[in-house]
């Protein structure tokens, strides 16, 4: 038999034993029990065994051993399917002037930030808000923009017919029909209706000489290579400029005295629409771009967002939003 066992089994028989012995020997017999309790696992060490207890020893907590090594950070950092993140809004800033029940575009450049690939399935979806006149979805693109390219959205709205603040919320929504947005939700669009008193008056041409700098210079100069008088632009009103001013004004008959004011103006100008090209181009560029913080590139192509961005330029100060730059463009453009 088991030595271990054997302890465990004969401890009670000698208790017992004790128990039932008359009064007079009891205390010796129990004395008798424990030394021989006491010899009985001594013995049992000296054997090598150790005495155990019937309490059961808790199992060891099991340990995962089948995850790859770094499975959970790569889960956690895994890029979603669909995501969009803002750039820039090319065309009306948060909070432009637009006057009331006036039609203007509104242009927003995202990144798909996503792992899948927009495309002409994807659409651009009315969310929440103030609606303006928007559709309830439109078609994102006729193309494809793939992981990390970005693209120019547009919408048509209209400023509603009470002045005040209007914000309306947009998100994507991809083919199978789930919605999604930027990483904070969605992207928006923000005016300021405003109403235009009916008098306002139409700015009046500055005067720009010799000794001046800024757009202006450079929209002056640009418009002077347009009319073919090459020179540099560098938004400077130096001696150069002035002679050409000059030479320009002796061209159209005008008075040489090498001074930019209203006559040499309505000479200089060009009127330039979607599909111009050319220096007259770049002219208005540089003004949308480094005076009215207008998302456009000076590249001298009038493109779909060089349109955009002059339909809301227009849009903002009161003017027919036509996408056309005449001579009431022209003049809000280098007015201050």
């Amino acid at each position: 038999m088991n030595r271990k066992l054997f302890v465990v089994c004969l401890l009670p028989i000698l208790i017992m034993s004790a128990c039932n012995l008359p009064n007079g020997s009891q205390g010796q017999s129990e004395g008798l029990v424990f030394t021989l309790a006491a010899q009985t696992i001594t013995a049992a060490a000296l054997t090598g065994e150790t005495p155990t207890t019937t309490e059961e020893t808790p199992a060891p907590a099991l340990t995962a051993t089948n995850t790859p090594p770094g499975a959970a950070t790569a889960a956690s950092t895994a890029v979603p399917c669909n995501l969009a993140s803002f750039v820039s809004d090319v065309t009306i800033p948060d909070n432009a002037s637009v006057t009331v029940n006036t039609a203007f575009t509104k242009t927003w450049r995202l990144r798909n930030a996503g792992s899948c690939t927009w495309t002409s399935g994807y659409q651009l979806v009315f969310d929440s808000g103030d609606q303006m006149g928007g559709p309830a979805s439109q078609q994102l693109t006729a193309g494809t923009v793939a992981p990390g390219q970005t693209i120019d959205v547009s919408v048509n709205l209209t400023a509603p017919g009470a002045p005040g603040t209007y914000k309306g919320n947009w998100r994507l929504r991809e083919p199978g029909g789930a919605v999604f947005g930027l990483s904070t939700g969605p992207f928006w669009v923000q005016i300021k209706a405003a109403a235009v008193a009916a008098n306002t008056p139409v700015p009046s041409w500055p005067v720009f000489k010799q000794g001046d700098q800024g757009n202006e210079v450079y929209a002056i100069q640009y418009l002077l290579r347009a009319n073919g008088h090459n020179l540099a632009p560098d938004g400077i009103f130096g001696p150069q400029t002035k002679s050409r001013v000059e030479n320009f004004q002796t061209q159209k008959g005008l008075a040489k005295d090498g001074i930019v004011g209203p006559d040499t103006w309505s000479a200089l100008i060009i009127q330039v629409s979607q599909g111009s090209n050319g220096d007259a181009v770049r002219a208005v560029q540089k003004l949308l771009r480094d005076k009215y913080g207008y998302a456009v590139e000076v590249d001298g192509g009038f493109g779909p967002i060089t349109a955009n961005a002059v339909k809301a330029f227009q849009t903002a100060k009161g003017l027919a939003s036509d996408g056309i730059v005449g001579p009431n463009t022209w003049k809000s453009l280098i007015s201050n």
